[in-house]
């Protein structure tokens, strides 16, 4: 009986490491970054963001990065960030499942992908992220 309860522990310990590994780095746009000109509902295609992921921009630090809520980000409304960084280099843990939106908070850039939404070209990337293992249909 206590091998089975040692046997278990391990399995979980084990279990514990892997999952935590499954977690993907992803360098938004690529190597493009985050810029202006990039299409990143293209980008987000074929990508399964998980609860764990990382979120890598690269960018210029006349940009920023802005996690906005919906209605923030379908106005284009800036100065309200649930999270906002202007290093030139953030790193974003995806830690909850849902839709997340992140747009520059530069006065402008926001503006210009109202104007070009058509092309879904400047600075927003919506995310859709599960919990490890689970399928998305």
């Amino acid at each position: 009986m206590a091998s089975l309860s040692v046997g278990v522990a391990c399995v979980l310990l084990v279990l514990c490491m892997v999952v935590p590994s499954l977690a993907a780095v992803y360098t938004v746009g690529d190597t493009s970054g985050w810029t202006t000109g990039i299409d990143y509902s293209t980008w987000t295609q074929g990508k399964t963001f998980k609860v764990g992921d990382t979120l890598v921009f690269k960018y210029p630090t006349f940009h920023t990065v802005d996690e906005v809520s919906s209605s923030d980000y379908s106005t284009c409304t800036v100065g309200n960030a649930i999270r906002s960084d202007n290093s030139g280099s953030t790193t974003v843990t995806l830690k909850a499942a849902g839709t997340h939106y992140f747009i520059c908070g530069v006065v402008g850039h926001s503006q210009q992908q109202e104007q070009q939404r058509q092309q879904t070209q400047i600075f927003h990337i919506l995310h859709r992220i599960v919990p490890h293992l689970r399928l998305i249909s």
